[in-house]
């Protein structure tokens, strides 16, 4: 019983949508939600500290499509995926949504940042929509 409640109460600690929305819908809604969307290479991973108990990624932009500044941003996860953390690898190019701040921007596994190669459908509307903007 106490095995089932504590894994009962992670689950609701980290919940997802069940249903996922059309490609069109959910770049929409990331559009509107998110602090940052940007393609980028992951180029370090760092350790969580006692001052910042965190898993951080360090991203070299390669395209932007919302709030990023600069050639490379850092972006935070939580430890556990039961805090919905999630984790990228070092070398890889994603396309990443994060959350919150734009100086503390957070990723996490409901919006876990995608392959490219795994991306393309998304890519592909958030480039049309950035050219219709004209940015």
């Amino acid at each position: 019983m106490i095995v089932s409640s504590s894994v009962s109460q992670l689950g609701i600690a980290c919940s997802c949508p069940v249903t996922l929305p059309a490609e069109r819908q959910a770049v929409n809604a990331i559009l509107q939600d998110a602090s940052l969307v940007f393609v980028g290479k992951v180029s370090a991973s760092m350790l969580p500290t006692l001052r910042l108990p965190k898993r951080s990624f360090r991203f070299d932009i390669q395209e932007n499509f919302k709030g990023a500044i600069g050639q490379s941003v850092v972006v935070y996860s939580a430890l556990s995926s039961a805090e919905c953390g999630t984790t990228v690898a070092s070398g890889k190019t994603y396309l990443v949504v994060a959350y919150g701040s734009v100086n503390a921007p957070l990723i996490h596994a409901c919006e876990r940042p995608a392959e490219v190669e795994f991306a393309s459908e998304r890519l592909t509307i958030l480039r049309e929509r950035r050219a219709r903007r004209g940015t």
